[in-house]
Formats: structure tokens, sequence, C-alpha cells
């Protein structure tokens, strides 16, 4: 698990812890206390200045994951070996199992499978025996198509 999932994580249950305080003192208001509970107020109030900030932390944290990203996939060419309809739409866009035969600069060629939701403007290029341009991730060893 990433430190920005972990970050977001601890935010979320400051969240939820402080709908405990929240409810007592809604609570203290709806049963005509004389005196407002101060303690609830002030973890209320520490809940809601810890989820902002553990928030807005996962997102700085976020930020240089998804600059590196891009700058670790290499540009490939690979050759459709099949593309099979899996039957889901999303967003009205079909979900295709692309197999693929990739060909890096760097090794010997390989074979994997994408499952990817395709644009029909995409549909006529992804044909058997068709060489496509591909992006491969070196840390993972993952394919993705580019521009999807």
């Amino acid at each position: 698990m990433t430190w920005e999932k972990r970050v977001r994580l601890i935010a979320w249950g400051c969240f939820i812890l402080m709908w405990i305080p929240f409810s007592v003192m809604i609570g203290a208001a709806v049963t005509d206390v004389d005196e407002p509970p101060v303690p609830a107020i002030i973890l209320f109030c520490v809940l809601c200045i810890l989820f902002a900030f553990f928030l807005v932390v996962s997102f700085v944290l976020r930020s240089p994951e998804a600059v590196m990203i891009p700058e670790k996939r290499i540009p490939a060419k690979a050759t459709i070996i099949s593309v099979v309809d899996t039957g889901t739409l999303v967003n009205n866009r079909p979900l295709l199992k692309i197999e693929l035969d990739v060909h890096l600069p760097s090794r010997s060629g390989y074979v994997t499978t994408v499952v990817d939701v395709i644009p029909f403007s995409l549909l006529p290029q992804l044909q058997p025996g068709n060489t496509i341009s591909v992006l491969y991730t070196a840390d993972t060893g993952e394919v993705t198509l580019p521009g999807i």
C-alpha cells in the first residue's frame, strides 16, 4: 500500500470518528442540557482539522507519483493476436480482451493480454494481425494502449 493510500485511510478514519462527538453535540442541543459538551466540541474540531490535514497531505503525496509514471513507460510495438468481446459495456463502450505479441527494443517479444474499455472509433484498428503502438511499464511489466 502506498503512502498516499495510507494517509487517505487515516483521513477517512478521522472523518468517521468525527461523527461521535458530533452526535454528542446534537444530543446535547436536543435535550436542553445547561452546559455545552466542551470536550465533544474540542474533539470534533480536532478531528475536522486532522481530516482536512491528512486529506491534503494525501493529495500532495500523490503528485510525484503521477508525474513519474509517464517517464517510466517505454513505447513499443505490438501485433494483435486476438480480440475478444467480454460482453460488458462501460459507458456504452465495449470492454475487450486483447491478446498482444509485444516487441520491445531491449528484449525479445512476449505475449500478454490487455483488458480495456475501447472507444468505438478505435475498433477498426483492433483487428488480428495489425500492429499497434503500446506503452510498456518497465517496473510492473504492464502493457497499456496509449490514449485510452
